[in-house]
């Protein structure tokens, strides 16, 4: 019964979200895809490697301040927060990353990805909802 309630709340609040933060989840876990990738074979150029290249100067633009603003964020990464360079910045958080068991890796990665949606949507919403609507995107893409 109470399983039932809240799948059905959970569905209500999926289907409250509108197309443009849709876009923005899709964009965010489409990064930390290419972050995860990262973790068995670095590149010179992370930027270069995980934002795609079909996509929009001006969102190049946002993802990279978005990237520097949500890795500083995780608290895995104080020692990385003195690195100006975002390169140098997410390349320490690679490292940080690989040091963490695997499930904790997704964690940290959905959770990046949800604070990149916050960003790029202009956090009109709470966090809690990219994060649930982060989750949720996650979890159907896996299945």
């Amino acid at each position: 019964m109470f399983c039932t309630k809240m799948k059905n709340q959970v569905k209500s609040l999926l289907r409250d979200f509108d197309n443009y933060v849709d876009e923005h989840v899709a964009m965010a876990l489409k990064i930390t895809t290419a972050l995860k990738n990262l973790l068995s074979s670095p590149v010179a150029n992370i930027l270069t490697a995980i934002i795609p290249g079909e996509i929009d100067n001006v969102i190049q633009k946002e993802l990279t301040i978005a990237l520097a603003k949500a890795v500083e964020a995780l608290t895995i990464v104080e020692n990385c927060k003195h690195y100006a360079d975002v390169n140098a910045k997410i390349n320490c958080f690679i490292a940080e990353l690989k040091q963490r068991d695997p499930h904790l890796q997704d964690a940290i990665l959905q959770k990046l990805a949800s604070l990149l949606a916050a960003h790029l949507d202009g956090q009109r919403l709470k966090q809690n909802l990219y994060d649930l609507y982060t989750q949720a995107k996650y979890t159907a893409a896996k299945s």
